[in-house]
């Protein structure tokens, strides 16, 4: 998941998007999302995820397929 081109991402263990325009810097459970800005990002977020801000928040099918995809993160 490190190969994000885009710059946000949706970190499930902070509950908030971070910004890795310089490069990954969070070590926990984050996923990439698609989007520029920020608001195109969390538009991204929640047509994903919905309001869920933390992984056990999520459906359970979502938190295998979440999980199943995961690679290390740095």
């Amino acid at each position: 998941m490190t190969d994000n081109p885009q710059p946000y991402v949706w970190c499930f263990d902070h509950g908030r998007t971070h910004n890795f325009s310089d490069g990954a810097w969070c070590t926990a459970w984050w996923v990439p999302l698609v989007g520029a800005t920020e608001p195109e990002a969390l538009a991204d977020k929640a047509a994903r995820f919905g309001d869920a801000r933390f992984y056990d928040q999520l459906p359970f099918a979502v938190q295998v397929e979440l999980a199943e995809a995961r690679e290390p993160q740095p």
